[in-house]
């Protein structure tokens, strides 16, 4: 049954095109023993085969599009594997079914260290209504 409840997470985005979410902060785990937290602007869309993560920087906009590769349930969590233009893959994890839904943590390895570096991005979902679209390019 936990399993069906977490897929009913994941089907919103699968059936009504996209679900956007704003992330105003980073948390970086590079290790157990301490996190940093950033301000950083942050959206993120979900779509049924990508995952678009749209980062505000002082040059301008970051844009990551993931290719949603496979999707498993470990541990009561919903894990997107995903892989980024540059054939890295990157696992995306929502919180446990009982957990309210204010982060997703993202999990990549360094390229210098081959460590994995965990972010926790805190989320809050864009209201938006049927008749509202959101570009990628709006700012």
């Amino acid at each position: 049954m936990k399993t069906l409840c977490l897929i009913f997470l994941f089907i919103p985005f699968n059936f009504f095109g996209q679900e956007v979410y704003y992330s105003f902060l980073t948390e970086t785990y590079p290790n157990i023993y301490r996190s940093e937290f950033k301000l950083v602007d942050r959206r993120i869309v979900f779509e049924p085969n990508d995952v678009t993560i749209v980062t505000e920087t002082n040059q301008g906009k970051d844009i990551e599009v993931l290719n949603i590769q496979e999707t498993q349930v470990l541990d009561d969590r919903l894990t997107l594997i995903c892989e980024n233009r540059n054939k890295h893959k990157i696992t995306i994890v929502f919180p446990k079914e009982q957990e309210e839904f204010l982060y997703i943590d993202y999990y990549y390895r360094s390229l210098l260290t081959n460590e994995e570096i965990q972010l926790r991005l805190h989320v809050e979902e864009m209201q938006n209504g049927p008749e509202d679209s959101i570009g990628i390019g709006d700012g």
